[in-house]
């Protein structure tokens, strides 16, 4: 094995493929550089699939390595048809200088599969879409409710006709929990997922000692011992009973009756101001929303350069809705 003195964010030591080894007749030495360049794809400057690599680098990074060795062993492994390789030009580097670059053939590419984690590369680009998909996403949220604004009050304010106790009474929280657990602590079912202020992935659940405890995002479940987590669980599940046993599967569009369920009396934050979720209307295979301000009047959202009312794809109003809660 040979030491790899700047392998940035990856394993210094060279693993030995023996089996490829034996199958090429390779040296010690021409073994240690295939070792080497299977990992250079990870790190190096990629220009049409060919990876830029220097000798005064592969000397740097292999001390025990001289030159002509160097030079030798990569002879070999062309000739053998495990690499590639071509002059090409680094136009983003001054001068724009001509240097080496080197390609894993398919043969090359057997190296060490066994002991790599399969498609590792597919894996790599597959999470960067979905993380430019995100930063997508996230800006055309943002972009939205930049644009959202509450239409001014059509109505007069009134008292709220069935206002919601922000804390519950003692006796009633303690008998709703009390049921709560003899229901779902036998069965193990999730109580709901996206909770205002928890990752919208966590779930909440009843463990084996009737105690409140989540899986996390992660699939990691753990015990909640937070009194002040505990009790703002319960009060706020206290006031919103029709997500009792809903588990929100995050990959399918909501109907206009499961936003109506997950949001209705629910509280946002819009531009700075405290509104609450009054109605959500469906209009054409659209949504609509209906908010309640804190003086009790109410308006829809409207759009605040067209100041015409907002629509959204059912799937978008969840995901504004969420991103707005309380």
């Amino acid at each position: 094995m040979s030491s790899a003195q700047n392998l940035p964010n990856r394993t210094q030591i060279l693993i030995k493929d023996l089996q490829f080894q034996e199958k090429y007749q390779l040296s010690h030495s021409q073994t240690d550089l295939m070792a080497y360049l299977a990992n250079v794809p990870y790190w190096a400057i990629n220009i049409d699939g060919y990876f830029v690599i220097a000798t005064a680098k592969i000397m740097e990074d292999l001390p025990t390595m001289g030159k002509k060795t160097i030079e030798a062993s990569l002879k070999v492994l062309r000739d053998l048809k495990l690499i590639s390789s071509k002059i090409v030009e680094v136009k983003r580097w001054r001068g724009k200088p001509k240097l080496r670059a080197i390609q894993l053939t398919p043969n090359g590419k057997e190296y060490n599969k066994n002991l790599v984690l399969p498609n590792q590369d597919e894996r790599v680009r597959r999470l960067e879409k979905e993380n430019s998909e995100l930063k997508k996403d996230k800006k055309e949220l943002q972009d939205i409710i930049e644009k959202m604004k509450v239409a001014e009050p059509e109505t007069e304010p009134k008292e709220e006709s069935n206002p919601i106790p922000e804390t519950p009474p003692k006796e009633a929280l303690e008998l709703f929990i009390d049921d709560i657990i003899r229901r779902f602590g036998r069965t193990g079912k999730p109580l709901c997922n996206a909770v205002p202020t928890w990752n919208i992935k966590t779930t909440f659940y009843i463990n084996s000692y009737n105690k409140l405890s989540l899986i996390t995002p992660e699939n990691k479940s753990l015990q909640l011992k937070d009194p002040t987590k505990i009790n703002k669980f319960w009060n706020w599940l206290f006031n919103h009973p029709t997500r009792l046993g809903d588990k929100i599967d995050f990959s399918k569009a909501p109907t206009t009756k499961l936003l109506k369920k997950r949001f209705i009396n629910q509280k946002i934050n819009l531009n700075g101001a405290e509104k609450r979720v009054l109605d959500i209307v469906e209009v054409e295979g659209m949504v609509k929303l209906k908010l309640q301000n804190q003086d009790n009047t109410s308006s829809f959202v409207i759009d605040s350069k067209t100041k015409k009312d907002m629509t959204f794809t059912h799937q978008k109003c969840q995901d504004i809705l969420f991103k707005l809660l309380l």
